[in-house]
């Protein structure tokens, strides 16, 4: 038994080798997965980092860029109330010229109107007067008997 032994001693000593190999190689295996998630935990915090920085520098520039914004828009708000102002000072003057102009106008042409009226009136009383003394005039011939030609 003698052989025997010696093949299990032999097969127990080369399946103990493999066992050790393949223990070490495990070994080295979890010892680099372990490395690997070391190095992707540092990225993950340097990302993390990154970003947060990036935030902060993202936030500060949208905070300068508001209150620049803030600013533009009240110059030019400033600068909009100038010039309806102005606009509205224009505006009003124009308006002034105008009523003005219109004013002349119409009292140029009142006057002209007064005119025509007066000379209307002249007439109508001078036909009137006419009419008057014709009828006059038939009256006293009619108080005369004599028939009128009419």
């Amino acid at each position: 038994m003698d052989s025997m032994e010696q093949r299990l001693d032999a097969s127990f000593n080369a399946l103990s080798t493999q066992i050790l190999q393949s223990r070490r190689e495990n070994d080295d295996a979890h010892l680099a997965m372990h490395a690997r998630f070391e190095k992707i935990e540092t990225a993950i915090a340097d990302l993390r980092d990154e970003m947060k920085a990036q935030g902060t520098d993202l936030r500060a520039e949208m905070k300068a860029q508001g209150t620049d914004l803030r600013a533009e828009m009240k110059a030019q708000g400033t600068d909009l109330r100038a010039e309806m102002k102005a606009q509205g000072a224009d505006l009003r003057d124009e308006m002034k010229a105008q009523g003005a102009d219109l004013r002349a106008e119409m009292k140029a042409q009142g006057a002209g109107l007064r005119g025509a009226i007066r000379e209307g009136d002249e007439e109508t009383r001078r036909f009137m007067l006419i009419l008057h003394e014709d009828t006059l005039s038939k009256i006293a011939l009619i108080g005369e008997g004599r028939p009128s030609s009419s």
